[in-house]
């Protein structure tokens, strides 16, 4: 799967295609592939780690054109793109690893906050909008229901994650080709109470929005950080280097123990502002 853009072009999974094995039963419940998944989805265990970094706006903003989104900049000319690997231990989706390439954007008819104390309040109280570009994992299951439930561009690829006492690394790799290795400091022993965050993504020409909650333990902030490795064929690498990666983070998170709870969606038209605000 090599497509970029935010209209992300799904390939089938084991030749299925997920809209033929998923139905949507009610607000609340789904048939994913012949098993039955309600809402909210609770996810009772996993671990997390995340690389931010600064990047050309406009690069990001040509990036994500097609989404109706808008990067937000924490510097006039700088916006953000963050690099994740999770692994999902214990929730009715599966025990499996996913990366992801994530955009803390704007949605329609918001307003732009003021660059950097703006952006930096909206950024701790989670009220921007995380734009979900790409979502990779490393399980049919969850492609399926990741898609058709939340609209997350989800596909089979491989997602390496190494959760140590000291350190975590995680490594995304697609049709053999490396997209991103990324590392970050674990050992931390704070606790984190529940948080609230919009999940924002691209599928079947609209954009969906699904807020969730998460809470955790053994968070480790370090800022900076070792410096990413980036593929130099794959077209989402050649996007990410676009961008101006690799360079150092600007900080790093992981978190040992979390716990996430995800509820349904909201579906609007491109480019058309969504019904529930921040």
């Amino acid at each position: 799967m090599k497509t970029t853009g935010s209209n992300f072009e799904e390939p089938p999974v084991d030749g299925r295609y997920t809209d033929t094995v998923c139905e949507k039963l009610d607000e609340k419940s789904y048939l994913i592939d012949g098993k039955p998944i309600n809402l909210p989805l609770v996810v009772n265990d996993a671990s997390m780690m995340m690389n931010a970094f600064l990047v050309d706006s406009k690069a990001a903003q040509a990036m994500i054109a097609d989404s109706g989104f808008r990067v937000v900049e924490l510097f006039p000319g700088k916006a953000i793109v963050q690099l994740l690997c999770v692994d999902y231990r214990v929730n009715p989706l599966g025990n499996y690893n996913e990366g992801a390439i994530i955009f803390p954007v704007l949605t329609p008819d918001e307003k732009k906050p003021l660059p950097f104390f703006g952006t930096l309040k909206r950024l701790a109280n989670n009220s921007l909008g995380n734009y979900v570009y790409r979502m990779p994992v490393d399980q049919e299951f969850t492609t399926h229901g990741g898609r058709f439930i939340w609209g997350f561009p989800k596909w089979p690829s491989q997602i390496d994650f190494d959760f140590g006492e000291h350190l975590a690394s995680g490594c995304f790799i697609d049709e053999g080709e490396l997209i991103y290795s990324i590392w970050a400091k674990t050992g931390g022993s704070t606790e984190i109470k529940e948080q609230r965050a919009a999940s924002l993504a691209i599928r079947g020409g609209h954009a969906w929005k699904t807020y969730g909650t998460s809470s955790g333990s053994g968070m480790t902030f370090s800022l900076g950080g070792k410096m990413p490795e980036i593929g130099d064929k794959h077209p989402l690498a050649l996007e990410l280097r676009s961008l101006g990666l690799p360079k150092k983070p600007v900080f790093t998170v992981t978190m040992k123990n979390t716990q996430m709870v995800f509820g349904g969606p909201e579906v609007a038209a491109i480019g058309e502002p969504f019904i529930e605000g921040y």
